[in-house]
């Protein structure tokens, strides 16, 4: 208890560097155009009427609009969940281009599978080199004491994103904060007790939280949010998921067959979030762009396949590759931690 109450009081605030991206635009694009992947599955699901896809295309964009005018952020708060809401758009969009009772059934389900998984996406080909630096930081920095490396997604979408980035093999960390429960189960206790598990009887809530192979630490979606990008909310709601991993990292690092069964708790409580500096790469210069700046991040503006100097945008911090960006985030990491030694190099 007293190394507890010294703990809350002598708080270790660990010098924090964040880098945020985007997802559809960024880490990954559609493997073929949305109307041509619609009429694949559309045809799988058993429509045998002919669809001309430029029409489809106007119909799904018109629909898109209608949806997200009507029930913004996938329907959060008004309808019962995000499959309802693309179930709703799919059959307005195609009610413009075939009869109602051409439709399949099971088209809106059919099609929210399908675009929950990499059979929709592709990564594009920079972003394993951009990890790859990424997690040479991480490594570089991995005392608990010292600096921290954090990566996260934030991006305006519902949770389905999680499912296609694991469909890459691709390890993503939370995206909510543990519940906080002050007690166990009689049952659960008994059983620990039994087994002298006291690490668990004492472990703090977020003790699984963090865990260093992460590709990425944490995963903010518009919808688990409740506001999208460039709203100041949704990067408050990202930064809520940043702050156990100082605490989750400290308490997974202690040598549990020589301390005391509380010294992982206390540690958790011993370290938070300090300085921090963060960057967020995205695609869009309206929502990811001027949503960081406004949100007083440091921010670039991926633009592939184009010459980043012709912004045409006056101070524009632009690159033209997650691999440009990389570098980037590694001087910026470097730069920032000047001085900090890592204790294990």
């Amino acid at each position: 208890m007293k190394d507890s109450f010294k703990a809350l009081t002598n708080r270790r605030k660990v010098p924090t560097f964040v880098v945020t991206l985007d997802a559809l635009g960024t880490l990954y694009r559609f493997r073929e155009p949305v109307p041509s992947q619609y009429l694949k599955v559309a045809q799988r699901c058993g429509l045998s009427t002919h669809v001309d896809s430029d029409k489809l295309d106007h119909a799904f964009r018109s629909s898109f609009k209608h949806y997200n005018t009507t029930y913004p952020n996938y329907g959060k708060g008004k309808l019962r969940d995000p499959e309802l809401w693309w179930t709703k758009l799919v059959n307005r969009a195609f009610r413009e281009v075939v009869d109602d009772e051409d439709i399949p059934q099971d088209l809106g389900a059919s099609l929210y599978r399908h675009f929950s998984s990499g059979e929709a996406y592709e990564l594009y080909p920079d972003v394993q080199p951009f990890l790859q630096t990424m997690r040479m930081l991480k490594d570089h920095y991995h005392d608990p004491e010292g600096p921290l490396i954090v990566t996260g997604v934030i991006t305006n979408s519902d949770p389905r994103v999680r499912l296609v980035l694991q469909d890459f093999d691709l390890k993503v960390g939370p995206s909510s904060l543990p519940q906080i429960s002050f007690g166990q189960s009689i049952s659960e206790t008994a059983t620990r007790f039994r087994n002298q598990d006291y690490q668990a009887l004492l472990a703090s809530p977020f003790v699984d939280y963090f865990a260093a192979d992460n590709d990425f630490d944490f995963l903010c979606t518009s919808y688990e949010a409740g506001s999208e990008k460039p709203d100041m909310n949704i990067w408050l709601a990202a930064r809520q998921l940043i702050i156990p991993i100082p605490g989750s990292r400290a308490e997974q690092a202690v040598d549990s067959s020589s301390s005391a069964p509380h010294k992982g708790m206390t540690e958790c409580l011993r370290h938070e979030v300090g300085d921090t500096t963060w960057i967020h790469i995205g695609d869009e210069y309206s929502k990811d762009y001027l949503g960081a700046v406004g949100a007083d991040l440091d921010a670039l503006l991926l633009r592939r396949d184009q010459d980043p100097s012709s912004d045409g945008e006056d101070n524009v911090k632009s690159v033209s590759s997650l691999e440009e960006a990389a570098m980037v985030v590694s001087l910026m990491a470097q730069g920032r931690f000047a001085g900090n030694v890592d204790r294990n190099d």
